[in-house]
C-alpha cells in the first residue's frame, strides 16, 4: 500500500477530523483512509453509473468506432482556417 504526506491541513480541519475519528471510535489515520477510499470511490461510482447509463441509451447498438474518428477529424479540419489539406 502507498502512503500520503498531506501539508499546510489548516488547524481547524484537523480538529474536526479528529473529534470526528473519536465518534467514530477510531483513529484519526483510519478516518482519513476512509475518506479517501470513499472519495476514489465516488469517482469509480459516477463512472459506472454513466456506463450503465449509456448502455440503457444506446439499447446495446454498435458502431463503426473508425468511422466516427474520421468524421470527428474531418469536422475538426473544416473548423480550422490553418489546416493542411
Amino acid at each position: 500500500m502507498g502512503q500520503l504526506l498531506i501539508r499546510q491541513v489548516d488547524d481547524a480541519d484537523i480538529l474536526a477530523l479528529k473529534a470526528q475519528a473519536e465518534r467514530a471510535n477510531i483513529s484519526l489515520e483510519q478516518r482519513l483512509r476512509n475518506l479517501v477510499s470513499e472519495a476514489a470511490g465516488r469517482e469509480r461510482d459516477a463512472f459506472w453509473e454513466l456506463a450503465r447509463i449509456s448502455r440503457e441509451l444506446t439499447g446495446g447498438q454498435t458502431m463503426d468506432v473508425e468511422s466516427v474518428l474520421r468524421e470527428s477529424r474531418r469536422e475538426l479540419l473544416d473548423r480550422d482556417p490553418l489546416s493542411r489539406r
